[in-house]
């Protein structure tokens, strides 16, 4: 079957804006006889009188009219569509929407928004905070462009990507007597005030099965699931503590803590996981590359006086 196209409504609107068919065809740099032939097609393709010939001239009828009506608002359609297709190509409008923890929060996520947007102003980004389930949940279901976690589980409605791999990190304020140190051991916190999260956490079990295998009881009066409450808590000088490597990333950018490896060894990781339904956006590429870039900084522990 035989559809209107494109060219028909274009001649239809350049016909009813000029009055006159030879107008209309100098307005879309084509002849008079081939924009007569547009007309013509589309009044049979209509299958109704769309127009009265009378002396050699056309006269739109009220048909007509409605046609054109309609004709304007889908041209108009089409423009923002051929716009947004080029702002979306060129990165100028579009959104991101993501699903992290929250120790992505305080250092991981904020570099990568800020790499990204001074590059992309134009582009949405929103950053929601959840537990691990809830992402998991949320990105199966489409709800976000992707996620972050430790630990990506797989399931069948998700692919999943480990993008770093580090380990737990000994913080302490700048001026702390272990500042001195390159290497933290278990033993070294073994009489220091000690913020940790509580051991209900996954963090927190871990962090006390290493110690007690060390034979290590801190002292862990201040205790938070939050990495970012951790890390104040430490800068304002209540004790050192072992935190999640990717939640103080940008510490060197600072001056309130130091940044120092721990041993024995507790690694961590920073997964990505994406709805298998939904590839990811252009916009969302672009930004997962930005996150990358930030985590190839690798800004190791800061480095420090030999043992």
């Amino acid at each position: 079957m035989r559809r209107i196209k494109l060219r028909h409504l274009d001649t239809l609107a350049a016909f009813m804006k000029t009055g006159s068919v030879t107008e209309a065809a100098l307005v879309l740099h084509t002849t008079q006889p081939n924009a007569s032939k547009s007309l013509k097609q589309l009044e049979e393709f209509a299958g109704v009188k769309l127009f009265e010939r009378s002396g050699g001239r056309l006269r739109p009828t009220p048909e007509a009219e409605l046609l054109f009506a309609h004709a304007t608002r889908l041209m108009d359609e089409l423009m923002l569509f051929e716009n947004l297709s080029l702002d979306l190509t060129t990165m100028s409008q579009g959104y991101v929407n993501i699903g992290i923890l929250s120790a992505f929060s305080t250092a991981l996520i904020p570099m990568a928004v800020e790499r990204f947007n001074n590059l992309y102003p134009g582009i949405q980004i929103q950053v929601d905070l959840l537990d691990s389930d809830k992402i998991h949940t949320y990105v199966s279901r489409g709800n976000y462009d992707f996620g972050l976690v430790h630990h990506p589980e797989h399931e069948a409605d998700l692919m999943t990507q480990t993008l770093k791999t580090s380990s737990m990190v000994c913080i302490m304020p700048i001026d702390h007597k272990l500042a001195k140190h390159r290497v933290i051991l278990a033993s070294d916190i073994a009489d220091q005030p000690f913020v940790t999260y509580p051991r209900s956490v996954p963090f927190g079990a871990a962090i006390f099965r290493s110690l007690s295998d060390e034979g290590v009881r801190p002292s862990n009066s201040l205790i938070s699931n939050q990495s970012q409450l951790i890390r104040r808590l430490v800068e304002r000088g209540r004790g050192v503590a072992l935190v999640d490597h990717f939640s103080v990333w940008d510490a060197n950018e600072f001056d309130h803590i130091v940044v120092r490896q721990f041993e024995p060894r507790i690694p961590v990781s920073v997964g990505m996981i994406i709805p298998k339904r939904r590839p990811l956006s252009l916009a969302a590429q672009t930004f997962v590359a930005s996150l990358k870039e930030v985590l190839e900084q690798d800004p190791a522990t800061a480095p420090g006086h030999q043992r």
